[in-house]
């Protein structure tokens, strides 16, 4: 079974919103790292990285597979929302995150 993220279908101010909701929550919920932090492990910059979390630029290809490389994250679920490819510590944190009170409020901007 897939889990996609279910965010508000209103994103014409942030169109890429719901990636940044999911950079958000690993970063802030499985990683636990400030975004100087984050970014620096990946390679990236922590100005890039605010802007994909706040959903006002697209993550690129290759940073996407920076964050791969890095993190373990699928470009399925980056992009998408698909977690089937995630490995299983992420996904099942992942999973258990949108059954929970604590899980929903990082949706909010």
């Amino acid at each position: 079974m897939v889990f996609k993220n279910r965010l508000p279908a209103d994103t014409s101010a942030n169109p890429y919103a719901e990636i940044g909701a999911r950079l958000r929550w690993h970063r802030l919920e499985f990683e636990k790292l400030r975004q100087a932090d984050y970014a620096a492990n990946a390679g990236l910059k922590r100005t890039s990285l605010a802007s994909w979390e706040t959903g006002t630029k697209r993550v690129s290809v290759d940073a996407a597979a920076k964050l791969r490389n890095v993190y373990g994250l699928s470009l399925d679920w980056l992009y998408c929302g698909d977690d089937a490819n995630l490995p299983a510590s992420i996904r099942r944190a992942w999973r258990e995150s949108r059954h929970t009170e604590r899980g929903r409020d990082w949706l909010r901007p």
